[in-house]
């Protein structure tokens, strides 16, 4: 019988080098799963800043297909200023910006393509809203991707106004 409690029991030492080599394997994987999980995180981070660029530009597009004439209240112009359209765009992102961002409001052709000012558009034109920007990466060391990435969405629609 004593030599069956020995058997069951685990050896002490035996014990010990397992919780080591538990800590090892631990050390390894983590970088590599922290890695992963990180790039997950960025890559949403930047799949949700695309969406909500696209949808800003397609609301500025909006606005600027609904306001190409001017309306005049008391010797004022209000609403087919540039500078309403930027703010309707700045409105839909929500405090979210790419660095350096710009927002260009124009005429365009099928391609989206600048060809004139959006204010003269026509009845059947296109008018397209441009937002250009620099995407900066959180973590781009740990990645090893550059730190930041290029990004450029239009928003085109056709200008029902007369």
């Amino acid at each position: 019988m004593s030599q069956r409690r020995a058997i069951d029991r685990p050896n002490r030492q035996a014990q010990r080098r397992r919780r080591g080599a538990a800590a090892v394997e631990a050390a390894l994987v983590l970088p590599f799963l922290m890695m992963f999980l990180l790039g997950v995180m960025e890559y949403g981070r930047y799949v949700m800043m695309l969406h909500v660029l696209q949808n800003a530009a397609r609301e500025g597009a909006r606005y600027a297909i609904a306001h190409t004439e001017p309306v005049v209240v008391s010797g004022v112009t209000y609403g087919n200023a540039t500078t309403d359209v930027t703010n309707v765009v700045n409105n839909f992102l929500a405090g979210q910006s790419l660095s350096g961002q710009t927002v260009q409001v124009y005429l365009s052709d099928t391609s989206g393509n600048n060809i004139g000012t959006w204010t003269n558009a026509e009845a059947g034109d296109l008018i397209c809203v441009r937002i250009s920007g620099n995407f900066n990466f959180i973590v781009p060391s740990l990645l090893r991707v550059s730190s930041s990435l290029n990004v450029n969405i239009q928003s085109v629609m056709r200008n029902e106004a007369t």
